[in-house]
């Protein structure tokens, strides 16, 4: 199982949880486990990331290998984009909650589109909580679920690698 990291376990933990110059066994230990390639992300994610000329983003720069972001650019995502965005505007939520979800700059859709291409190979890594009827914006993991995408958070993801710091 290749475990795919959403940009809002990295943001929600440098910014709320685990502020890198507090926590910093803990960042060493997420330095520590990509440099293993326990878990990766998408190139998407590293646009979000990097955006904010922050503290993460220097971060992330500096101890993420060089391998660590996964291209999304193939015809075949590109071709589940769409299916995506289709399902996206049959699901009755309100359109800027749909913008959101396929906006072309953002992760979430690329997560779904590229994971789902290989489900049984790939579990998407997010903070995100499901809303499943919510009619305002939709969640990524109600996107993975309806794509039998495996999704679970940070935490979970932690412990299924037995990490200890």
């Amino acid at each position: 199982m290749i475990y795919l990291i959403d940009s809002s376990c990295f943001m929600t933990a440098s910014r709320v949880t685990y502020p890198i110059d507090i926590a910093v066994s803990f960042w060493n230990k997420i330095a520590e486990l990509a440099q293993s390639h326990a878990f990766y992300s998408i190139d998407k994610v590293e646009n979000e990331i990097k955006i904010n000329d922050d503290m993460l983003s220097s971060w992330c720069s500096e101890n993420l290998p060089k391998d660590f972001f996964i291209s999304t650019e193939t015809e075949e995502v590109y071709k589940k984009y769409a299916e995506l965005a289709n399902w996206a505007q049959s699901k009755g939520i309100n359109q800027s909650g749909v913008d959101k979800f396929i906006d072309a700059e953002k992760a979430d859709i690329y997560f779904v589109a590229f994971c789902s291409l290989n489900s049984d190979k790939y579990t998407v890594v997010t903070e995100e909580v499901s809303a499943v009827n919510s009619k305002k914006d939709i969640k990524l993991p109600d996107a993975c679920n309806a794509f039998d995408v495996r999704s679970i958070n940070f935490m979970q993801m932690l412990r299924e690698l037995k990490v200890q710091f």
